[in-house]
């Protein structure tokens, strides 16, 4: 039996899961989501940790949990309105601009939390790891397919894979230069820097 029965509104259970994902991916972006534990996030969210583990189980499912919910966010805010753009040169722009916005938002105050998970379980074998790999994967993909498309278009002749990397050097490369050596200006310079990139002569 569901507790919300054929209205379509979120039962109690699902708004206090959807609030601690809230609290959930704010402390991430500061401490880290390795660092996420049942008992941490319960006193934040003002919940037991038995409470709290009702809704996930495991620190390692918390942490699954987590990195889905700032995917959903991601995708929203990020993807969704970056592939709004024509094909080409515009959507390339819009690609790295929102993408450095969202590393940038109030809501991580500390930053993207992919960045630091990625330093944190690029090594590790698990589940965890195994998702974190999953949806950087799908966004390096969408990132390819974006150059492909603007080649199409627009006949840019951009390699698509060599463009993705450059695209996550410079959004890692702002961020570290952002968060940790208290630069503000390094977003606009990696946006510029992209910019000149897909305005300018293909790498071969």
């Amino acid at each position: 039996m569901q507790e919300n029965g054929s209205s379509g509104s979120p039962t109690k259970a699902e708004r206090t899961r959807a609030r601690i994902l809230d609290i959930a991916q704010r402390e991430a972006s500061l401490i880290g989501i390795d660092s996420l534990t049942l008992g941490g996030l319960a006193q934040s969210c003002g919940l037991s940790k038995s409470g709290l583990n009702a809704h996930f189980g495991s620190k390692e499912a918390l942490q699954i949990a987590v990195i889905d919910a700032v995917a959903g966010r991601f995708r929203s805010e990020v993807a969704e309105p970056a592939l709004a753009y024509q094909a080409g040169k515009k959507r390339l722009e819009a690609i790295m601009a929102c993408w450095i916005a969202w590393s940038q938002h109030a809501d991580r105050p500390g930053g993207c939390q992919f960045i630091a998970a990625t330093f944190d379980f690029d090594g590790l074998d698990g589940r965890v790891r195994d998702r974190l790999e999953h949806w950087m994967t799908i966004w390096r993909g969408v990132i390819i397919r974006t150059v492909e498309e603007a080649n199409t278009a627009q006949a840019l002749g951009h390699d698509p894979e060599n463009t993705a990397s450059l695209a996550f050097g410079l959004y890692m490369a702002q961020h570290m230069e952002r968060q940790l050596l208290g630069d503000d200006t390094a977003g606009d310079r990696a946006l510029g820097q992209w910019r000149e990139r897909i305005a300018g002569q293909p790498q071969k």
